[in-house]
């Protein structure tokens, strides 16, 4: 019977020293309080937006920097839709011809931006991160065309429309950030 107790202890101990253990390389491969003052700090991230983006989405925690790529490009890739398909509705309901056209190109870069969003997730899934960063800069470039070019002329575009612009620069901006500091192969 003692040896029963002993031997279940014995496991009963080798298995909190896995779960330990386990837990400890989980969270080494997250990023890491250091890397997040490394890409916030970036000269292509927005400080504030990157920081409280960090700290107010609790997924991000337990992803390692690829993943955490992998999550913010598909963020960037929804708001890309979702604001790609507001573009087309506000052209289709306007009537005014020269802000119609404006819509409509804003429309065509936010195409432009969600195929460099699919080649940037191809990339990553190949650890390229030179290649990730031209897409993401690409993405990136569309969106504030978009704002800088066409947008600009509407007489009023809607804030949240200059919102979600801004969003996906920001997030973006993050991307580039970490693609900065993914290792090369």
């Amino acid at each position: 019977m003692v040896a029963y107790h002993k031997v279940n202890l014995s496991f009963s101990l080798l298995k909190v020293f896995i779960l330990l253990g386990v837990s400890s390389v989980t969270r080494l491969s997250a990023v890491t309080q250091s890397e997040v003052q490394t890409i916030c700090s970036s000269p292509t991230s927005n400080p504030s937006f990157c920081y409280k983006f960090f700290k107010s989405d609790l997924k991000i925690e337990k992803l390692d920097l690829s993943d955490t790529a992998k999550y913010l490009i598909h963020h960037a890739q929804q708001n890309a839709l979702d604001t790609h398909n507001q573009l087309q509705l506000l052209a289709n309901s306007t009537t005014d011809k020269h802000t119609k056209e404006c819509y409509i190109s804003c429309s065509k870069y936010y195409d432009k931006a969600l195929y460099s969003f699919g080649e940037a997730l191809k990339d990553l899934e190949v650890n390229n991160p030179d290649y990730l960063n031209v897409e993401i800069s690409a993405a990136r470039q569309n969106a504030n065309d978009c704002k800088t070019l066409d947008l600009k002329d509407v007489f009023k575009p809607d804030p949240k429309l200059i919102m979600k612009v801004d969003f996906l620069e920001n997030v973006c901006g993050i991307v580039l950030s970490i693609s900065d500091i993914l290792p090369k192969n």
